[in-house]
């Protein structure tokens, strides 16, 4: 448990120092659920986009090129929720031990008012792709980033982060909490 406590004070304190902590919790626009995918280019000639219009399986198909590496759906999030995101392998990989996965810790902010919401998310990611003959550390810092809400009528996912030289892309919105 002491290291657990350790992780999320050292969180909180490099997302202070970048600018990104969540203010503390306030049920402004009320409970939000906060969807995140995560995608590699499999195709070179793929291009992402900045905005991908659609339902979900819309989304999907428009990213043809690329594979999925995570798909995350964060129910009843409200301002202030610091959301993480993990989804990795340990194996053994010629005596050493490899690691492939991302870990994620995103803040949340509602910053809706009576007459307009407004939604944005922000973070660090950590991509790690070691053994096999990989030797991929990237640390991805998501600024905080305005998120579509799909139940203003419009499905619209935004892309939060782009590694070009990985082919890595990070996307993101809202949508109503049930």
């Amino acid at each position: 448990m002491n290291k657990y406590i350790k992780r999320v004070h050292m969180l909180a304190a490099i997302l202070t120092l970048t600018g990104i902590m969540a203010t503390p919790a306030l049920a402004q626009g009320g409970a939000r659920n906060v969807n995140f995918a995560a995608f590699q280019k499999v195709n070179s000639g793929f291009e992402y986009d900045g905005l991908v219009l659609g339902k979900f399986s819309s989304f999907i198909k428009a990213m043809d090129g690329a594979q999925v590496l995570l798909l995350s759906h964060t129910a009843d999030a409200v301002n202030g929720d610091v959301i993480n995101v993990q989804q990795d392998v340990l194996r053994e990989d010629k005596g050493a031990l490899g690691d492939y996965g991302i870990n994620c810790q995103m803040s949340f902010k509602d910053e809706s008012t009576a007459d307009n919401t407004s939604y944005a998310i922000g973070g660090l990611c950590k991509i790690i792709e070691i053994g096999n003959g990989k030797n991929l550390k990237l640390t991805a810092i998501i600024p905080m980033t305005s998120v579509p809400d799909t139940a203003q009528g419009e499905d619209v996912w935004v892309q939060l982060y782009e590694d070009e030289k990985n082919g890595i892309a990070f996307y993101g919105n809202v949508s109503a909490s049930k």
